[in-house]
């Protein structure tokens, strides 16, 4: 388990249709500039929030206060038995549309209206931040290997190997347990099987996967102004330059730019999907990730 070195709290946030989410919430002693910063970290699909307990500590301890959930279904949010796993509705969309729409206003609520609210969002959970309605109020989205899992669009090398693991495999074990054990599997945390159907429908399309309001939330998506920078290793079979692209076209108005990190850059051998969230990029990545997230430098590493 990965534990936090700083000083935090941990808080249940009420969604608007009356689940209550945990996360994390680790609370800078000195603001890094004049005007107050606060992240929103929205973790990757089937992955714990404990696992960027670290990052957000490291932001804290430079000054910014960082909020990290479990979204509904995962981790410490999760049911306490199989039973409620399988009578679980949660899809995908939801943890964009419900979860992290109350991260922002529950950090709006701590901090008010003068803070600069910031994201990082990793895997679906960059793509999850731009579906939440007051979307709108974070100042500047940090994407790493954001995508939405539309697998034409995965690493040729990999893109079969993914395809039966993904989009074979799991949609047939969802439906017949009712949930997806991606823990027993040792392939992820455990999936509510409305996730686990969504995320193995692929659509090149987001608004399908997310049915009758997709359009609506889309629309809602594209009118966003907001600085959008993409962090993606070159050596990850998700989030190629296809698939990054394909999620930056549902932001037609924001500032979007595209940074592509080879291994070399951080002198190591391979980053992958995972990577960037270890501590050993603390001096690298983390340094970087926080000085663009503050506005204080350009996103540089390597």
């Amino acid at each position: 388990m990965i534990e936090s070195e700083y000083e935090y709290e941990d808080v249940a946030i009420a969604c608007a249709d009356g689940e209550k989410i945990q996360a994390r919430y680790f609370s800078a002693t000195a603001p890094a500039c004049d005007i107050e910063h606060v992240v929103i970290i929205a973790p990757a699909t089937g992955v714990q929030g404990r696992y960027y307990w670290r990052f957000a500590s490291y932001l804290a301890e430079n000054g910014v206060t960082t909020l990290v959930p479990d979204y509904r279904g995962i981790g410490r949010s999760a049911p306490n038995t199989l039973k409620e796993y399988r009578k679980a509705k949660i899809r995908w969309h939801h943890w964009g549309t419900r979860d992290l729409e109350a991260c922002i206003l529950w950090m709006r609520k701590r901090h008010g209206a003068q803070a600069r609210l910031s994201a990082v969002g990793h895997s679906f959970g960059g793509y999850a931040a731009i579906l939440a309605e007051h979307a709108s109020e974070i100042d500047r989205l940090l994407m790493v290997g954001a995508q939405h899992a539309h697998w034409p669009d995965y690493d040729k090398k990999h893109r079969l190997s993914l395809f039966i693991k993904w989009h074979v495999c799991m949609p047939v074990i969802a439906r017949v347990l009712g949930y997806f054990p991606g823990k027993k599997l040792g392939w992820l945390e455990n999936l509510p099987q409305g996730v686990a159907l969504d995320w193995a429908r692929g659509a090149s399309d987001y608004s399908k996967t997310i049915g009758t309001e997709g359009e609506a939330i889309l629309r809602r998506s594209a009118q966003l102004t907001l600085p959008v920078l993409a962090v993606n290793p070159t050596d990850d079979p998700y989030a190629t330059p296809a698939a990054v692209r394909r999620t930056l076209n549902y932001l037609p108005q924001a500032e979007c730019e595209e940074i592509y990190l080879h291994p070399r850059n951080l002198d190591v051998d391979e980053i992958g999907h995972f990577a960037l969230f270890h501590q050993r990029f603390q001096n690298t990545f983390w340094t970087a990730a926080f000085g663009w997230l503050t506005g204080s430098s350009e996103l540089s590493v390597g």
